[in-house]
């Protein structure tokens, strides 16, 4: 874990600048985590805004979390942390939540953030299409949601008590912004929307302290080929895949549509799940991924038992495929191939990462992270994937009342083994999300919802 990151003084600066000076260059990386710099970060998608909003392409969900701050964030193990807030109390019967503004909240603009702001932004974001925030509008009460008692309070109110109910407010979608979109995230955008390249200066005043890289550059760079160009001639340090910083925060997903033939027979899911030979896909093509997998990451759900995959009886059919084209192209044409010797003949066919999973196709393959690091909000997500499932509902339904975290992740187990032997959504793989990074670049961090980190980032001079 990187050291606390504090405001500079003027004299600190330059007494470790000395004794820098006064090292061998190879001594200089083991002093630890230093103050300057500017990282180039290359995405192969800028987006039009960076408005707070569901969008999960990597440049997007860059954007918003160097931009941006939201209530609360999700640790490690899925459980809520304070970020704008610094703390929240629960009434005696689990349905009044009073979360406590830091008082050294600011937005980029200088102004404080205040109750109303935060207000206004949960607003927004359960008029959203965001997945967590369909769960807490169902979950609020309907009377009265929301208030604000004063500036530094804002008091949600649930129509009963709830397991982690402020997990939602983690989404991205739920940045709290100011006058006209400002952020209050740890870099302040320097143009107010990206076109091909946008810098991001330091914000100083950030709720956990100033980053330690000065700037951060974005740069739209899209295709493997000019990445790899850019990042050859060191115009680039930081690039999508690699071997560098990741998590395994992907889930390799096939969904096949039960409304169509062959796959409205359960038995001819049945069969393309066992076509799957997950162990060779992920030795030869996705090394560090996991081949026995859960529909979720096991850093969201730990698996309790190993999965089976049955073999079925041989399909003869005419199929369409769409794939996302985050999907590696081994990976697919080996899909493809298995498909094929049971029988099915697949037309496959490349759309953005953001249409794989609902485009018209019998099936679809995709790579797919979740909005909310947190088991529960990501099979709620991934059970709106699929046709309505009573098993999959109840349990996730009692999972949402369960108040003990260790009974609440047995039923989130049913809910997920319900899901998955419906064999409308079928796990292919666990992907590590990676990152490639340039010599004497440090912190990068990947969390499990996918995203790069760059708050305690840093380079070397």
């Amino acid at each position: 874990m990187s050291p606390p990151r504090i405001a500079r003084t003027i004299a600190a600066p330059l007494l470790a600048a000395a004794a820098l000076v006064a090292l061998p260059c190879a001594a200089r990386s083991a002093l630890g985590p230093r103050y300057g710099g500017v990282l180039v970060v290359a995405v192969p998608d800028m987006p039009a805004s960076l408005d707070p909003s569901i969008g999960r392409a990597p440049g997007r969900s860059l954007l918003a979390g160097l931009a941006h701050e939201t209530l609360v964030g999700i640790d490690a193990q899925g459980l809520p942390v304070p970020a704008l807030a610094q703390g929240w109390t629960a009434s005696s019967d689990g349905r009044e939540w009073r979360l406590a503004l830091r008082e050294t909240a600011t937005f980029h603009d200088g102004r404080a953030v205040t109750s109303e702001e935060a207000l206004a932004a949960l607003r927004r974001f359960l008029g959203s299409r965001s997945p967590a925030a369909a769960w807490l509008a169902a979950a609020l009460d309907r009377e009265a949601p929301a208030t604000t008692p004063d500036p530094g309070h804002l008091v949600l109110r649930f129509a009963e008590p709830r397991a982690l109910p402020l997990a939602p407010l983690a989404a991205p979608a739920a940045a709290v912004t100011g006058a006209r979109g400002v952020g209050c995230g740890p870099f302040l955008p320097l143009a107010p929307t990206p076109g091909k390249r946008i810098r991001l200066a330091a914000f100083t005043g950030h709720v956990r302290g100033r980053p330690f890289l000065d700037a951060v550059d974005v740069v739209d760079a899209a295709g493997a080929e000019a990445m790899e160009a850019e990042f050859g001639a060191g115009r680039l340090d930081v690039l999508p895949g690699g071997d560098g910083p990741s998590a395994l925060a992907a889930s390799l997903i096939l969904a096949l549509d039960a409304s169509r033939p062959p796959f409205d027979r359960p038995e001819a899911r049945v069969t393309v799940s066992g076509a799957l030979d997950r162990a060779d896909i992920v030795r030869r093509f996705l090394p560090g991924g996991d081949a026995a997998p859960a529909l979720l990451v096991p850093g969201l759900l730990p698996p309790m038992v190993a999965y089976a995959h049955a073999r079925g009886a041989p399909l003869d059919a005419s199929i369409r495929m769409a794939v996302g084209m985050d999907v590696p192209p081994l990976v697919s044409q080996r899909i493809v191939a298995s498909l094929g010797a049971v029988g099915l003949q697949v037309e496959a066919s490349a759309v953005a990462p953001a249409d794989a999973m609902t485009a018209p196709a019998a099936a679809r393959l995709f790579l797919w992270s979740p909005e909310v690091a947190e088991a529960g909000l990501a099979l709620h997500e991934l059970a709106g994937l699929a046709p309505r499932v009573a098993e999959v509902e109840e349990a996730l339904t009692a999972a949402g009342r369960e108040l003990d975290l260790d009974r609440r992740r047995a039923l989130l187990h049913a809910a997920e083994a319900a899901l998955r032997e419906q064999n409308r959504l079928i796990p292919v793989a666990s992907v590590p999300v990676s990152f490639r990074a340039r010599s004497g670049v440090h912190g990068l961090r990947v969390d499990l919802s996918g995203r790069l980190v760059l708050e305690d980032a840093w380079r070397e001079p």
